[in-house]
């Protein structure tokens, strides 16, 4: 090359790097200029995440975002920022979903040298779930390797408060859609999201969940010193007006979930990273959680059953968990010892979800008999009582549940304390239930019954199933009733707030339905006795309850401390969703009503149910 031409290369090739913005330094240098971008055109990560739950640079194509590895999984990293701006709104964190490889390790300075800014959908396209923010990255350089990592911002005392009260108030409509205040002082949704992807550190941390079967457990802070709805049994109480955005939920992603139950206390601070998914707002350990069982659980769990007068009767409420001997014979033991033991054999079980002979294999079968009766004999070879049972087998999977199992509300009881039953022809899956006589006459035409078994409300859905029972010469009637799931309501952290209650309106047209043939038995005779009971799948204070109730029916959580109020424990909230209501008249016969948490709050492992029984004595010779 002679000279001339040397020199026309050196001017071209400086002309490009002017024209570029960028000059190539080693990895870890401090200068002004990084890697091959220029201090002042780095995007910072807070400027990627922007105060609201959707990136000002969704959908757009972003260069040179610095950042800290924090944590490693198996599509990309967590990074945050060095250098934090002074806006609490704004997250320093975020996730990179590598499209190319790249080796970084936790420690890593990092620059994202081209990335696409994506708000990824972790529940799907469509689906009411908030998204998270994602730098799709292309193109990745190492500036530098065993950094000290960002330190993690403390949440509650001494630390940022966490709202207690309030998930999200101001969005009427699809939060990643609304232009609403993004407020993070008081909404829970908007202080999680302020903080997404970025460590945190929760001190003094008390378990409010045990471990469930995604090996998630919840938390709150500060040994819930700030926490609006702790019970005194160390529950957190869900309310009408609190849906407990303080709740933390801790995730397995990076550690070993350790088997924590309800009321261990965390020893050591919990650190990790903020993350979304499956509809709610979760902290990632990235350390080893340290906790010591304080064995709150054992007493709990530890009831007493009651000592019954002759005048009087215990009935028992149970969901029992798609029941089925041939899937899991341990679990016909299991509960067979609770029945014995802890329910001291009632005098009738309401028991919803039994399943048929053959449990979920999708065959023909319908029929629950040889189901039950395993149940029965194991009972009696414990040393229980011999029970009977009213059985209406549904036509195939029409009612609901899983697939095969078909699913049935069951009344089971024991004649040998004095209750009988009237009799009558019962009921088949088509037959609705009728009335005959009036007053002390008054009848079923079918014993057991359906309660408008073809009406559209129970379409699949578990059919109210009605029985008639007599003790010491009294008769009174027992529904069952198992209504529809909320399964597909809105998530507390959905998109669309406030979240959509999509099966409410079946539950409500269900409550009807019985509400309506209560009344029809009222108006016969003022003075039926009538009880109905079961998984009804909503809260004391919904819809669906106000109007199974009416006027004609009280619920008896109504007659207990709200403190008690836990039947079912949902992500850390402690609920009701187990109920029992009496007509007017027989609530002159009360002597005790109450929930016995012996099921919830276990770890998942250890639960034949995820559902408590409820426990009502009736004393026939008692009056107020």
């Amino acid at each position: 090359m002679n000279q001339t031409n040397f020199k026309k290369s050196i001017l071209i090739f400086f002309a490009l790097i002017w024209l570029s913005g960028c000059i190539a330094t080693p990895p870890g240098n401090s200068n002004a200029q990084t890697g091959s971008c220029n201090k002042v055109d780095q995007l910072a990560i807070s400027q990627v995440q922007g105060a609201g739950h959707r990136s000002p640079y969704d959908g757009k194509e972003v260069r040179c975002v610095p950042g800290i590895v924090t944590a490693i999984d198996g599509g990309g990293f967590y990074m945050q920022s060095q250098t934090p701006d002074d806006d609490p709104s704004t997250s320093e964190g975020v996730y990179v979903d590598l499209l190319a490889f790249a080796s970084v390790k936790v420690g890593d300075e990092v620059l994202i040298m081209t990335a696409e800014v994506r708000e990824y959908n972790p529940a799907g396209l469509g689906e009411n779930s908030l998204t998270r923010t994602s730098l799709r990255a292309s193109k990745v350089e190492v500036l530098g390797s065993g950094n000290p990592l960002p330190a993690p911002v403390l949440l509650g005392e001494g630390g940022r408060t966490i709202p207690d009260r309030v998930i999200e108030n101001d969005v009427q409509g699809y939060v990643g859609r609304s232009m609403a205040k993004f407020d993070p002082e008081e909404d829970g949704m908007d202080f999680f999201e302020s903080l997404e992807g970025m460590r945190v550190q929760v001190n003094d941390a008390v378990a409010v969940s045990s471990i469930n079967s995604y090996n998630e457990v919840t938390v709150v802070a500060d040994n819930g010193k700030n926490v609006s709805g702790m019970s005194p049994a160390g529950l957190l109480l869900l309310a009408e007006d609190d849906p407990n955005p303080e709740r933390i939920m801790l995730d397995d992603k990076f550690i070993r979930m350790p088997a924590v139950s309800v009321g261990d206390i965390f020893t050591q601070p919990i650190i990790g990273i903020v993350d979304y998914d499956f509809g709610n707002y979760r902290i990632l350990p990235t350390e080893k959680l340290v906790f010591e069982s304080m064995g709150l659980v054992d007493e709990i769990t530890d009831v007493q059953p009651p000592e019954l007068k002759p005048s009087q009767i215990s009935v028992v409420s149970l969901n029992m968990l798609n029941y089925s001997h041939s899937e899991s014979p341990e679990r016909t033991e299991g509960f067979a010892s609770m029945i014995i033991e802890q329910l001291d054999s009632p005098d009738i079980l309401v028991l919803q979800e039994v399943m048929d002979d053959d449990g979920r294999l999708d065959s023909d079968v319908v029929s629950a008999d040889q189901n039950l009766s395993s149940l029965r004999e194991t009972i009696e070879a414990k040393g229980g009582p011999v029970y009977q049972w009213f059985n209406i087998n549904p036509e195939r999977n029409t009612d609901g549940g899983v697939d095969g199992g078909n699913i049935r509300v069951v009344i089971m009881f024991r004649m040998d304390r004095g209750l009988r039953f009237l009799s009558a022809l019962p009921g088949t899956s088509g037959d609705e239930v009728g009335l005959t006589g009036e007053g002390v006459n008054l009848a079923l035409t079918n014993n057991p019954g359906l309660i408008w078994p073809n009406n559209s409300a129970f379409r699949q859905s578990r059919k109210p199933i009605i029985a008639q029972f007599q003790f010491q010469e009294q008769n009174f009637f027992v529904i069952g009733a198992h209504f529809n799931s909320k399964g597909p309501d809105g998530p507390l952290y959905g998109d669309q707030q406030p979240p959509i209650l999509v099966s409410e309106t079946q539950r409500i047209a269900q409550a009807k339905a019985v509400n309506g043939f209560v009344k029809d038995i009222l108006e016969r005779d003022p003075q039926a006795k009538i009880l109905v009971a079961g998984d009804l799948n909503d809260f004391p204070w919904s819809e669906p309850l106000r109007t199974l109730a009416g006027t004609q029916l009280a619920n008896l959580f109504d007659t207990i401390d709200r403190q008690q109020w836990v039947t079912y424990i949902h992500e850390g909230n402690a609920q009701v969703m187990d109920q029992m209501l009496l007509s007017d008249s027989f609530m002159q016969n009360l002597y005790e009503f109450r929930p016995l948490n012996i099921n919830s709050v276990l770890p998942a492992d250890q639960q034949l149910s995820d559902h408590d029984p409820v426990l009502l004595v009736l004393d026939f010779n008692y009056y107020e």
